[in-house]
């Protein structure tokens, strides 16, 4: 007979072995055993990805699934840090974006081809097409064969007292996402500035702002001639119902008694609305786009070329709301794809070295090392 204590011991190295494997059940795709990758990259990777959101990781799968060796980069700091609950994405509605981008992790993480670097890259080198240092806030580099910039943006408010802290609980930057959760709103209000200071975009979002609420008003924070002009559009379009209102706008503030927000203009008088409609200006970093030398159009975003999202740098690929005017969840993810598939392209086996199998399956150390790490 064994001691008691050596028992004791077997027993609970068996309960806790036993827990780690219903965790890896219930956690790993589909079940399996996380892969591990045996046929090691030098010290070249395959694919750099910066960025580590919804188009970073779609491209991350992608990419995957031709075995390529890849690291994203990710300092957690998404444009939506309010977590605000997703919507026209498939069953993921009402669900939380933080979920998913978690979930996406677990399985890349699984899959023994993806490493995520919790750190922001600021500084990008290009040595040749196939060849491109990034280094980290820390100070340690990395490198790769390619790139794919998937750093995102951010917003850019305007400056209206109140108006960041009224967005986006009662300030809405689209109406796909957000209108039908204040349907039958008694008012709403559109500010035409920014993304929407253009007359004819300006009249489509009144138009779906009719969707949702009953009346509808266009501010034009004191430009007198862009009301003329949207005021002309609205008429041809049978929408002359529409009230425009030119003033200049002062202060945004949440109305308690009416659970709207109020908008005080410069004459001294007040006007509440159940919501408002206003796309607000994005903004990207400058460092690593300026350094590669990144073309960007008018409205900041990386110009790219399709089907497969390049840039004008060969070697460099760009997804996500960085390299495009729809900034959702969706569109990020399909261009992530995209992209990831024409990287994987410009890597064929000749040029990789890698093996026909580069992974084997891998044990519950593996596997509860990622799952701590995800």
């Amino acid at each position: 007979m064994f001691p008691l204590e050596s028992r004791l011991s077997s027993l609970i190295w068996f309960s806790l072995s036993a827990f780690l494997l219903s965790l890896l059940l219930i956690n790993s795709p589909e079940g399996r055993l996380p892969l591990i990758l045996v046929d090691h990259p030098d010290n070249i990777t395959d694919v750099l990805i910066l960025g580590g959101s919804h188009a970073g990781l779609s491209g991350a799968l992608t990419l995957a699934r031709h075995q390529h060796d890849i690291i994203v980069f990710d300092d957690s700091k998404p444009r939506n840090w309010w977590n605000t609950p997703m919507h026209v994405l498939p069953t993921w509605e009402h669900r939380s974006p933080s979920d998913l981008r978690r979930t996406s992790r677990r399985e890349l993480q699984s899959t023994g081809l993806v490493t995520f670097v919790e750190e922001k890259i600021v500084k990008v080198e290009k040595e040749h097409d196939s060849l491109f240092h990034a280094t980290g806030s820390s100070g340690k580099k990395w490198s790769g064969k390619k790139l794919l910039v998937a750093i995102g943006n951010e917003f850019d408010y305007p400056d209206i007292p109140g108006y960041k802290d009224n967005f986006p609980d009662k300030i809405l930057h689209c109406l796909f996402t957000r209108g039908f959760e204040f349907r039958g709103s008694a008012s709403a209000g559109v500010i035409a500035a920014d993304l929407a200071s253009s007359p004819p975009h300006a009249a489509i979002l009144v138009e779906d702002a009719s969707k949702f609420a009953e009346n509808v008003t266009l501010y034009t924070n004191g430009d007198h001639e862009l009301a003329k002009a949207i005021s002309t559009i609205l008429v041809q379009k049978g929408e002359s119902h529409i009230s425009i209102d030119p003033r200049k706008i002062i202060r945004l503030a949440k109305n308690t008694t009416s659970n709207g927000i109020t908008l005080s203009f410069s004459d001294g008088n007040d006007r509440t609305e159940s919501f408002l409609v206003h796309q607000p200006a994005t903004k990207m970093a400058e460092g690593i786009v300026g350094e590669l030398g990144l073309e960007t159009n008018a409205r900041g975003d990386i110009v790219t070329k399709m089907p497969f999202y390049q840039t004008n740098v060969p070697g460099v690929f760009a997804a996500g709301d960085s390299a495009n005017p729809f900034k959702n969840i969706p569109s990020a993810i399909f261009q992530g794809a995209n992209a990831g598939a024409g990287i994987a392209r410009e890597l064929p086996r000749r040029f990789t070295r890698h093996s026909t199998n580069r992974l084997q399956s891998g044990g519950l150390t593996t596997w509860f090392t990622n799952w701590i790490r995800a």
